[in-house]
């Protein structure tokens, strides 16, 4: 079984070569693939210094155009396969750290239960787990509040079991491992997507081959929860909601086949989405630092 682990960093090289340090020297990690995806602050050489410090493990793309999440980490998981052959694939954003007892046992389990595309741990603060939607789950998803608390009551399920996997619908994107077979079979992430929302396709495109997305209820990892996102956005939430709205939208029309009528209201509930984020920043910003 040969395994890989995929960085994709975007301007935050500190974070980047933190975790792959700590990664090289896990055993049950064979290869680190650092994707830079155009970064724009000089991350690119720094990356490159450190897989030169690093080659028996270690290796960069740099990326020539910035082609969202979903290309880059595509671009990562091909060249891990094509090159090393992997046959396991951890994705993890720059701002993660997971021990290699977690990595280990997520390994374990996906080698003994192969009918999980995906597994991943619960994050240590904050929720990664919710259901895979349907049309009124991605309205729900749209909203700050609803979204929080549909991933809240699963997670407190989740806490609460003893089962070695649990079955889910959807783990977040941050950190995961996915199969080499699961993966080609699904086709990959979706590249019409820029950011968000991947997860999403990816889940509704491994339940349509069959697969199914776990979650291990006894391991965990530590998320910064967006850091790279909100240094881009200036931490406002209302700045990246476009994102947000056109990868819903692909979801929509390609893998839910919503009417026109749906479409309206989904438009609908993005302006009022928007306007809920807006408040979240304002109320955010006026705080006393």
């Amino acid at each position: 079984m040969s395994t890989a682990l995929v960085i994709l960093n975007y301007n935050d090289a500190e974070r980047t070569i933190s975790l792959a340090e700590a990664a090289y020297s896990y055993a049950c990690l064979d290869r680190i693939v650092l994707v830079d995806n155009h970064s724009t602050d000089g991350s690119a050489g720094l990356l490159e210094d450190f897989a030169a410090s690093r080659s028996d493990k270690a290796c960069l793309l740099a990326l020539s155009k910035n082609g969202g999440y979903a290309k880059g980490n595509n671009r990562g998981i091909r060249y891990a396969i094509r090159q090393y052959g992997a046959d396991h694939i951890f994705l993890a954003n720059p701002d993660v750290f997971f021990e290699e007892e977690t990595a280990a046992g997520m390994l374990q389990a996906m080698e003994d239960n192969p009918s999980y595309g995906v597994l991943a741990p619960l994050v240590n603060k904050g929720r990664n787990i919710w259901d895979l939607p349907g049309f009124a789950g991605i309205l729900e998803e749209l909203f700050l509040i609803s979204f929080n608390l549909h991933k809240k009551i699963i997670r407190e399920r989740l806490l609460r079991s003893r089962n070695l996997i649990e079955t889910v619908g959807v783990a977040e994107g941050s950190f995961f491992l996915i199969s080499r077979e699961a993966y080609e079979s699904a086709g990959g992430l979706d590249e019409r997507t820029f950011l968000y929302g991947e997860e999403i396709i990816l889940a509704r495109r491994l339940r349509d081959k069959g697969y199914l997305i776990g979650v291990l209820p006894s391991k965990r990892y530590d998320h910064l929860h967006s850091a790279s996102i909100k240094k881009q956005y200036q931490s406002s939430k209302a700045r990246a909601f476009h994102h947000i709205r056109s990868s819903f939208r692909i979801y929509n029309r390609h893998y839910l086949g919503t009417s026109p009528l749906e479409d309206l209201v989904f438009e609908a509930a993005c302006f009022l989405a928007w306007l809920e984020r807006a408040a979240y920043d304002f109320i955010m910003n006026s705080r006393p630092k």
